[in-house]
């Protein structure tokens, strides 16, 4: 459980605030403006940075980590809060190229948040000031990361900038966002998430799933579709073949099965779905996020 900074309860962010060069144009369904011009305010920011290492960036790894050097000492930072694509994901590459056109040259401040100083990786685990602008909460209004769920003092607000970025589908949550030709038209959604089943969660894999729906009044052909969480670590590929017709319903579920109109199965390992919260996100064959549920 991380414990928020006393400081940091009180500091809200814009996020829209950080222009991030080299920002791709989204492409939404109908005629948008570039991700530059994000401009809707999702709270306000302090007159001044909150207290931190300062720290010098040598470069950036990708869309969610750098190295620094603090008082002489090199070390790799994870941004706090945020996930970026791979780089050989889809709008992985993007996401690396603004936090480098961005950050790489430039003083930063790094800002801990809780008792989790590090990851598992031994990154450090910081909030990324450079003049008065959050960086992490940058990234993810202008739809380059997604907000991971947690209990450090920014989550409420990095949620919101994440909000506001698909609303206005700003970078990732763009239509196309890697290419291809033709929008999208089928009406899929995420329409409920089972998280918690009855009992030890590893014994209960085929009673946690993903409810996906067609509102549309078409059949679709999911094949080559994904369905990821959060962290990206966790990604369900949808059968070749499968369709969906309209009106129906098919849960994706986390343990082994056979595989039905109405059921896909996993077959993960362990739980997928994080009991304090998560998103869901429902990827077409070309990459565009058909559908996102937040819990």
């Amino acid at each position: 459980m991380l414990r928020p900074l006393a400081m940091l309860a009180v500091v809200t962010v814009v996020a829209a605030a950080c222009t991030l060069d080299n920002e791709p144009e989204a492409v939404p369904p109908s005629t948008a403006p570039p991700a530059t011009e994000a401009t809707s305010t999702v709270a306000t920011v302090p007159p001044t940075i909150p207290a931190g290492d300062r720290a010098g960036v040598v470069r950036a790894l990708d869309g969610d980590s750098l190295v620094v050097t603090v008082d002489g000492v090199e070390e790799e930072v994870r941004l706090l809060g945020i996930n970026a694509p791979e780089g050989d994901e889809c709008f992985g590459d993007r996401a690396g190229e603004a936090l480098t056109a961005r950050l790489v040259g430039q003083d930063v401040v790094l800002v801990a948040d809780g008792e989790d100083d590090r990851d598992q990786f031994g990154r450090l685990l910081r909030h990324v000031y450079v003049d008065v602008v959050n960086v992490n909460a940058a990234m993810l209004r202008n739809g380059f990361a997604v907000a991971m769920s947690g209990s450090h003092s920014l989550a409420d607000d990095y949620r919101a900038a994440e909000e506001a970025a698909f609303a206005d589908r700003l970078g990732m949550w763009a239509t196309l966002p890697c290419g291809g030709e033709g929008q999208p038209q089928q009406a899929i959604v995420i329409t409920e998430l089972a998280s918690d089943p009855s009992g030890p969660d590893e014994d209960a894999l085929e009673a946690e799933w993903v409810a996906i729906r067609n509102d549309g009044e078409l059949p679709a052909d999911l094949s080559g579709w994904s369905l990821r969480d959060e962290s990206s670590v966790n990604r369900y590929v949808f059968p070749d073949g499968f369709g969906l017709a309209p009106g129906r319903e098919v849960r994706v579920r986390t343990g082994c099965g056979t595989d039905d109109a109405a059921n896909l199965y996993w077959c993960a390992d362990g739980p997928i779905w994080n009991n304090g919260g998560d998103t869901a996100l429902l990827l077409h064959s070309n990459s565009t996020v058909m559908s996102r549920l937040t819990y």
